[in-house]
């Protein structure tokens, strides 16, 4: 069995998520798949992008590896202490990778979503977005799942304390997505977030924060509705010390605003991806040269119409 699922972008509602307000979020066309097959001799593990050593094991334990690890994960939530056949299992998540970098866009996510697919597929369990949801977050440790949903079923996707469902998306409205070329530490910006909410339970950032999000959904989406999200955003930022903002993406906004585009960091912040919005294609085109000449990477990527994707790898 092949699977594959794809990644995502936040378009707004990060950090907003985390106490309940709504997030919108947007499947891309770069995607993790995942070779899987059970056989009767030993068991065979590999990965590019999430790099892992091919290893063979005759043992039916889990082998210590990242990928095998999510695995692990999966086959625990239904039922399995251990391996329950030999099986060969390739992964790939190259598409989330630039210059040996990966980029935030919900790789592990896409990977767990695509794996969990699989081994439901061959040991005849039905898959289901509440457990992929409890798996990755078991395996992760922290975050809303809005990437999982997003992985599991494609589109733009409304995503709101664990239930989603598939928004229109204005067909005038363009974007292009930025890697700064800096990878984030996603774990350690939720971590400083939650540390900043512990010391201030009422938060009026998080609030006004939670209310643009909510707002987006209500209203035309506009630069001004748009850029009143971003405002909100940084004032979070600034007053919770998060580097949601960093230099880069402090750059990359001072070029969106002189070609009267909107520009924001996506998810976590501190690095990683951001997306300029506008209703003008080639402004925006002009916006990824000047990024471009400033040493930062725009990246070809549109909508994912679809989430999770399947076939029989005998049909190659």
């Amino acid at each position: 069995m092949i699977t594959s699922a794809p990644g995502k972008i936040v378009l707004w509602g990060e950090y907003a998520v985390l106490a309940g307000a709504p997030a919108a979020v947007m499947a891309l066309d770069l995607r993790a798949s995942v070779d899987l097959v059970l056989k009767d001799d030993f068991s065979s593990f590999s990965a590019n992008g999430y790099q892992a050593a091919g290893l063979q094991t005759a043992r039916k334990d889990f082998p210590h590896l990242p990928v095998t690890r999510m695995i692990e994960a999966i086959l625990h939530h239904l039922g399995y202490k251990q391996l329950p056949s030999h099986l060969y299992c390739h992964t790939d998540t190259t598409p989330f990778f630039r210059h040996g970098k990966k980029m935030g866009l919900g790789s592990s996510a896409a990977l767990c979503v695509a794996l969990y697919s699989a081994l439901c597929s061959q040991l005849s369990h039905t898959p289901r977005v509440a457990d992929a949801l409890l798996i990755h977050q078991s395996w992760q440790g922290s975050g809303s799942g809005l990437d999982i949903a997003a992985s599991w079923h494609g589109g733009v996707i409304r995503f709101s304390a664990g239930v989603s469902a598939h928004i229109g998306w204005p067909d005038d409205l363009y974007h292009q997505i930025i890697f700064t070329g800096a990878a984030s530490n996603t774990a350690a910006q939720l971590s400083n977030f939650s540390e900043w909410l512990e010391s201030e339970p009422k938060n009026p950032h998080l609030d006004a924060l939670c209310r643009e999000s909510e707002k987006l959904f209500t209203t035309n989406l506009d630069e001004a509705a748009l850029s009143a999200y971003v405002t909100a955003l940084r004032a979070l930022d600034r007053a919770g010390s998060l580097n949601i903002f960093t230099q880069a993406h402090e750059t990359l906004a001072t070029m969106g605003t002189d070609l009267g585009i909107v520009y924001k960091p996506c998810g976590a912040g501190g690095g990683d991806v951001g997306i300029a919005l506008s209703r003008n294609p080639e402004t925006l085109e002009t916006f990824a040269n000047r990024a471009t000449q400033a040493g930062f990477i725009p990246l070809k990527t549109e909508i994912a119409k679809h989430g999770i994707q399947a076939r029989d790898n005998r049909e190659q």
